[in-house]
């Protein structure tokens, strides 16, 4: 059995012996931990071969696209959940206390990333911005990586777990944070784990994808795919809703849109849309 520690690293207030309510939080550390190290390396990707302006204005760009990812992220959760914090708006923006959307954060990141490249007329300057599709492929390589580490934060606030289990590895759930059909269990499958391992081999998949760019071809029902710009991304988006779709199902937990879970819906329409966007991308470098 597995027990958490708890969301909390230290309370500055209690540190200090003041009347300040402040604590520093293993949520919090995990998703700035994990936007550190995507871009570290996304940044020693691109380091050999882009100039000092690309490289300012991708970090400028990565900046923006976090921003949008929290926003977004917490958005999605918060008009899922919107019963709840109609009573508690003072809830809406704690984030710290967990409750995020990875699916609401992407479409903020990716209209913030929009909304960057359009107001620095990014498209027209290729001497100081990478082409938007590269930086798509970019993104895509680290956000498994990123998601991972912020998955061990729902280890520490003790949410996101499965169906109860005896296996060894379950995580112990107190019975304040139990579902209530299940409040006669102490032990839930730490579903958050297995979510993280799986998001680990994709990332890995997805660099060796990377680095077979433009050189490997795919044959897939008679047809011919390149790995051009923007195939990364759709590949991350197909195999991370797929696994989504898998983990939703062993959650107790889960968001709903009528009587079907919200990851369920939003993960069907993405694999649909990121296909359909492989298909389109594949076209239109034959035209060309």
């Amino acid at each position: 059995m597995i027990e958490s520690p708890g969301p909390v690293i230290v309370d500055i207030g209690n540190l200090l012996n003041i009347n300040f309510d402040f604590q520093l939080r293993w949520y919090g550390l995990l998703i700035g931990l994990g936007f550190l190290i995507s871009l570290l390396i996304i940044y020693l990707l691109i380091k050999s071969k882009t100039n000092e302006n690309q490289r300012q204005n991708m970090l400028d760009l990565l900046f923006w696209v976090f921003l949008g990812g929290i926003l977004g992220a917490r958005a999605w959760f918060v008009i899922l959940r919107f019963d709840y914090f109609i009573q508690n708006p003072s809830e809406i923006l704690a984030i710290w206390h967990g409750g995020q959307s990875i699916q609401g954060g992407f479409i903020g990141g990716l209209v913030a990333g929009l909304i960057f490249y359009y107001l620095n007329n990014a498209d027209e300057k290729p001497n100081e911005f990478l082409n938007r599709y590269e930086v798509c492929d970019l993104i895509a390589l680290v956000l498994p990586i990123a998601q991972a580490i912020g998955r061990f934060g729902n280890f520490f606030n003790i949410e996101a777990f499965g169906k109860p289990t005896n296996l060894p590895w379950g995580i112990f759930v107190p019975a304040s944070k139990r579902p209530i059909e299940h409040l006669g269990n102490a032990t839930f499958h730490p579903v958050f784990f297995y979510e993280a391992f799986y998001l680990l081999i994709v990332a890995v998949f997805l660099f060796w994808l990377y680095s077979k760019k433009k050189d490997l071809v795919f044959s897939v029902l008679s047809h011919n795919i390149k790995i051009n710009d923007g195939t990364i991304l759709c590949s991350y988006l197909i195999l991370y809703s797929f696994g989504r779709i898998i983990f939703e199902f062993m959650r107790t937990d889960s968001l709903m849109i009528g009587p079907f879970a919200a990851a369920h819906v939003i993960s069907f329409i993405t694999i649909a849309c990121a296909s359909f966007f492989i298909i389109k991308l594949q076209k239109k470098k034959q035209e060309t």
